[in-house]
């Protein structure tokens, strides 16, 4: 009886215990909204209880037609529900750029912080061009959801390919499509953190489909972190970070780790025609003397991520700025002869313990272009017993480079360049 009694205890003890954790991980809803598969009543009744801020759960299935939006301008924290295993059950179909802070202002100052936005655990489906863009925000939280059938948008933009090109995003957070005429300082800053989400935009025509699947284009002052997030068939630059400012006290900075990437083999050559579909894009290309600019650039790390390139001009990683710290990737090129594995068009980088696999012109490369010189770059402990390359393992065009491993390939074509081999 004494020990029937002890293991009930135990199981009790153990009961509570789990109430509790459960109980502190899930908030206490301000709204709770269900959704009617009626565009009419939806986006109304979801634009209400975010008026009221707070927390807002969203439960069941919710139709936000051809062109449903909700305007977020205070804060908000809106969950949807999910499974046993965090994935969403609450559906949201349809809409454009369904959550949306827009800019109160395009004078500066500001008025004041943009608001505080959480988005959890909400399938995305069908949304035009993305379903969060988020052009102010002091912070945001943007974990667990799912997101399929981004539907592009066409915009008037002559190019090569013809007189518009279509855009389709995962998820925004930058003044970019905004404002595009300057960047504001203070607009989107704060805490920016996207995770655990799954995004896919598979799309018909990605030949002109300018794809992102999170784009962080001009931010300040603002620390961003892409983690755990699953991310395919992208056209364009599956993560693509640029211009992110130091603001005034320094503070700033970008941090891309642990992500799972599979680009498409077909993707748009719009805005530059020499590497799509890419994994991750970083740096400074609006204003390139960001790039050099201790005032302005936010250090950069990219880290641990598993990336699959199938374009036939794939690259895996691309860094367009100085001091970037790219370690303990795995990149697998898989369409031929002109993929690239990492590029470094910025100086004084770390690039090591990565690995890279397949077959392409160069594993590793430090390239000058433009006002990038591709020079001082540290190249460490990296891996391409499992490439075969074109061109070279390591492709050199900047000066004063210094790469330190096994054996390899190697095209130098800078100056002081030092290649330390060891058996």
């Amino acid at each position: 009886m004494k020990r029937y009694v002890a293991v009930l205890s135990i199981i009790g003890l153990f009961l509570s215990c789990t109430h509790l954790a459960s109980t502190l991980s899930t908030p206490s809803f301000d709204s709770i909204v269900t959704g009617q598969s009626d565009s009419a009543q939806d986006v109304k009744a979801v634009q209400e209880a975010i008026d009221k801020g707070g927390t807002v759960l969203l439960k069941g299935n919710f139709d936000f037609g051809p062109k449903g939006r909700v305007t977020i301008k205070n804060d908000v924290a809106v969950w949807g529900e999910s499974d046993s295993n965090g994935r969403p059950l609450t559906r949201i179909l349809g809409g454009f750029w369904v959550f949306h802070s827009p800019l109160p202002s395009t004078d500066l100052p500001l008025p004041g912080p943009g608001p505080k936005i959480k988005i959890k655990h909400i399938h995305f489906d069908g949304v035009t061009w993305s379903p969060m863009h988020f052009p102010f925000t002091s912070g945001a939280e943007i974990t667990g959801n799912k997101i399929t059938n981004v539907q592009p948008f066409k915009l008037p933009i002559k190019w090569k390919g013809g007189d518009f090109v279509l855009v389709q995003t995962g998820i925004i957070l930058g003044t970019r499509f905004a404002h595009k005429e300057k960047f504001l300082p203070g607009a989107v800053t704060g805490k920016l953190l996207v995770e655990n989400n799954e995004i896919d935009l598979k799309c018909e025509n990605p030949k002109i489909t300018m794809g992102h699947g999170v784009f962080f284009p001009w931010t300040w002052g603002a620390t961003i972190e892409v983690k755990g997030n699953t991310i395919k068939n992208v056209s364009r630059n599956s993560i693509e970070s640029l211009d992110n400012y130091l603001d005034g006290d320094g503070r700033g900075s970008v941090t891309i780790t642990e992500n799972e990437i599979i680009t498409p083999s077909d993707g748009c050559p719009f805005p530059s025609p020499i590497t799509y579909p890419s994994g991750i894009v970083v740096g400074w290309f609006f204003d390139k003397s960001g790039a050099t600019d201790p005032k302005k650039n936010s250090k950069i790390t990219i880290t641990k991520n598993n990336i699959q390139a199938n374009g036939a001009l794939s690259s895996g990683i691309i860094s367009l700025s100085d001091g970037t710290i790219i370690q303990e990737n795995q990149i697998e090129l898989n369409n031929g002869p002109k993929t690239k594995g990492i590029t470094q068009f910025g100086s004084n980088g770390n690039i090591s313990n990565n690995k890279i696999m397949g077959t392409g012109a160069w594993a590793i490369g430090t390239l000058s272009w433009k006002s990038f010189k591709g020079s001082g770059n540290l190249l460490e402990r990296n891996d391409f017993s499992g490439f075969t390359a074109s061109n070279a393992d390591f492709y050199c065009t900047g000066n004063k480079n210094t790469l330190i491993g096994p054996e390899s390939k190697v095209v130098d074509k800078g100056e002081d360049n030092k290649i330390l081999v060891k058996k």
